[in-house]
C-alpha cells in the first residue's frame, strides 16, 4: 500500500476506512511536520488540543505540547485512541488503578513516527513532554470524544471533564459532506 502523505488523504482514508482498517491506514502516515503546523496553536507551559476535523465516526486533534506539559491521568470514555508523534518527543505512562492509587504498568517515549494506541480495557495514561522543546502528537479518537475521566490529584478522585478545543478548523474537502 501507499503512504499517505497529506492531510487530507489521511481523512478521505478514515471517512472510507472499517474501524479494522483504521490501526493500518495510520501505519502508513507519513506527512510532513509543515502540514501540521497550518493547524498548530501554543499555551506556555501547557498542551493545546486543536481540531481539524470531526465526523460521527472520528475525530482529529493536534495536541501542541509546550516543554514539561502534561495530562492529568485519564481514560478515553470508551473510544479508542491513537497517538501519531508528528514532532519531538513525549513520553506515555500507563497505569492500573489499585487500592493504593494506581500503579505504572508501562511506559514509553515516543519519538518522531511513533504510534501509540489506547483504549480504557488497558487502563489510563498520561502523557508527558519532558524535553526542553515542543512537540506535536496528532490523536485520532473513533468516535469523537465528549467527556472523559480525569484523575484529580489535590481530591485522590476520578472526576468528569467535558472535552473543548483550543482551536477548531475546518478544512476544506470534496468529502466534508460526506459524513
Amino acid at each position: 500500500m501507499l503512504p499517505i502523505t497529506s492531510i487530507e488523504q489521511l481523512i478521505e482514508c478514515f471517512d472510507d476506512a472499517e474501524p479494522s482498517e483504521q490501526a493500518s491506514i495510520l501505519k502508513r502516515t507519513n506527512i510532513s511536520v509543515s502540514d501540521f503546523e497550518k493547524y498548530a496553536s501554543w499555551i506556555d507551559g501547557k498542551y493545546s488540543r486543536n481540531c481539524f476535523v470531526r465526523r460521527d465516526s472520528f475525530e482529529m486533534i493536534l495536541i501542541c505540547w509546550d516543554e514539561d506539559a502534561k495530562t492529568p491521568i485519564h481514560d478515553h470514555d470508551g473510544q479508542h485512541c491513537w497517538v501519531l508523534q508528528v514532532s519531538g518527543s513525549i513520553v506515555e505512562k500507563r497505569f492500573e488503578k489499585n487500592d493504593g492509587g494506581f500503579t505504572v504498568v508501562d511506559e514509553a517515549v515516543l519519538n518522531a513516527g511513533s504510534l501509540s494506541y489506547m483504549n480504557d480495557k488497558m487502563g489510563y495514561h498520561t502523557l508527558e513532554n519532558n524535553s526542553k522543546s515542543q512537540a506535536m502528537t496528532l490523536h485520532i479518537y473513533a468516535n469523537p470524544i465528549n467527556q472523559c475521566n480525569v484523575y484529580n490529584e489535590e481530591k485522590s478522585k476520578f472526576e468528569v471533564k467535558e472535552m473543548d478545543y483550543d482551536t477548531v478548523h475546518k478544512l476544506d474537502l470534496s468529502t466534508a459532506s460526506k459524513k
